[in-house]
């Protein structure tokens, strides 16, 4: 009888013992910050403004005021189209 309790007494203690540690494992987790060093910022003489992420391949075109993203084209080969994206 004893040895039954000490058996279901350490698989319950080791099934606590991960399900801690794979939550404090994923809290420790933060989100990465995000990079915008390698963008590139484009103008247009028509007051279009645009960003280029070379990491994505995509190029996303705002209007004079930066608030609304007209477009998002993705580059897939130099020397080809953009494909429309949106």
């Amino acid at each position: 009888m004893k040895k039954r309790n000490a058996a279901w007494l350490f698989v319950c203690g080791a099934i606590s013992g991960l399900a801690l540690a794979l939550c404090l494992g994923a809290a420790e987790r933060e989100t990465p910050k995000t990079d915008w060093s390698r963008l590139s910022v484009l103008s247009y003489p028509g007051g279009v403004t645009a960003f280029f992420d070379p990491d994505a391949g995509k190029l996303y075109l705002y209007d004079m005021n930066l608030e609304q993203c007209h477009a998002i084209r993705e580059l897939t080969k130099l020397g080809e189209p953009m494909r429309r994206l949106r």
